[in-house]
């Protein structure tokens, strides 16, 4: 009996140990949140999006697209710091399908620990001049762009308002492309990573974005109100659009500025100010559509769009472009058009490390693909040396 006992004591011992292990084994498998795990379930979840189907289904580009996932996986396994910019590797992915309303991303708890440090010597005095090298600004904070190796840069943070972000934080990542342009992997102050191709490095600025190296932002706008009337000059009135999002709220804040302040653009030049307009509902600005139809005592009407103009914001910006007095100045637009949300945009997060996704539903225009990432390009590039009103004041000038 006794021998009995100990050997049934030993089986459930044993029993116990085998459903430990499996526990153990089974916890590790559903852990491992590596990038290319995160692509896999990246790479099925973009196939709600609406322009998905129109874009890989519709022209049969599933072998490209399953290529330049290959492509982003051989990367992602080349980088070291895989993990930390593992969104940016998976807002390229999906960025071969051309529509800016599709987002992935997450914003990490802790910067200090998420976010690696710079852990090469640095040589102030040895920085290349090679016209990207250098320091640049983006209000109070400041990077040392390094070249790092042949084609990469790196945005290594100095100083910031921010304590989260210490000295040696990487900032951003710019890799050189073939055509001569760059790809970015920036870090907002908040941690979102945000990625963007094709973009230029000139006049001490890298675009589109606030950094630069004279610390200068005469392309950005923080409108003080929702809505802004000024008459500027005895030749020129002035509205400023913050949102045109379409809260109760807004709509009829919306309706109440353009009562009281439509019968006031009686000056030959309007100045039309849609910077940082991330876009909302365009049913907000049909009261000024209508009007401007009917003023025919307005000669030119100047649309101001920067790189943070996205969405509706440019689709009125083409509305406006249809009335012959139009000229749009500043830069390029975000590059928000061809697709949207509808009522309702897909959303989801990825099985294990859990970013977000949201994606189109709705196609706005087909023709607009041409503005997707690319955006709405200005009849009159302005600089960043000089206010932006006033550079339209001169152009008007030279106009006349």
């Amino acid at each position: 009996m006794k021998k009995l006992k100990k050997l049934k004591t030993k089986k459930t011992i044993i029993t116990l140990l085998l459903l430990l292990i499996e526990v153990n084994f089974g916890f590790s498998q559903e852990k491992v949140c590596d990038c290319i795990n995160e692509l896999d379930n990246v790479s099925e979840l973009i196939k709600n999006a609406k322009s998905y189907q129109t874009q890989i289904v519709k022209e049969h580009k599933e072998t490209e697209f399953e290529d330049w996932k290959e492509i982003i996986k051989h990367e992602i396994t080349n980088d070291s710091l895989n993990q930390a910019f593992c969104t940016g590797y998976l807002q390229k992915y999906i960025s071969f399908i051309h529509d800016r309303h599709n987002e992935i991303y997450t914003i990490p708890s802790d910067i200090s620990t998420f976010i690696p440090n710079y852990t090469k010597a640095i040589d102030t005095i040895k920085i290349k001049s090679d016209g990207i090298s250098g320091i640049y600004f983006a209000g109070r904070e400041k990077i040392l762009l390094i070249n790092d190796e042949k084609n990469t840069w790196y945005g290594v943070m100095v100083s910031s308002d921010s304590e989260k972000w210490k000295e040696r934080k990487i900032r951003l990542k710019l890799n050189k492309l073939p055509n001569g342009k760059f790809e970015l992997f920036e870090f907002y102050q908040n941690g979102l990573l945000y990625y963007q191709n094709n973009i230029e490095v000139k006049n001490s600025r890298i675009y589109s974005t606030f950094w630069n190296k004279e610390n200068n932002y005469f392309f950005n706008k923080n409108h003080e109100k929702n809505f802004t009337y000024q008459s500027i000059n005895p030749s020129f009135d002035y509205i400023g659009i913050k949102t045109l999002s379409r809260t109760t709220n807004l709509m009829k804040e919306a309706e109440n500025f353009y009562n009281e302040n439509l019968s006031n653009l009686n000056k030959e030049n309007l100045i039309i100010d849609l910077r940082n307009n991330g876009g909302g509902a365009t049913k907000q600005a049909e009261a000024l559509l209508k009007y401007l139809k009917k003023n025919h005592s307005i000669k030119r009407i100047y649309v101001m769009i920067n790189f943070k103009t996205g969405s509706s914001a440019e689709l009125i910006t083409l509305d406006l472009k249809k009335d012959n007095r139009t000229i749009i100045v500043g830069e390029n637009s975000r590059g928000m058009l061809k697709y949207g949300y509808g009522n309702k945009a897909f959303s989801a997060t990825t099985n294990c490390a859990k970013y977000k996704m949201i994606l189109s539903t709705k196609i706005i225009n087909k023709d607009f693909d041409k503005f997707e990432y690319t955006g709405i390009q200005p009849d009159y590039y302005l600089d960043n040396k000089s206010d932006w009103i006033q550079q339209i004041i001169k152009i008007n000038n030279e106009k006349i």
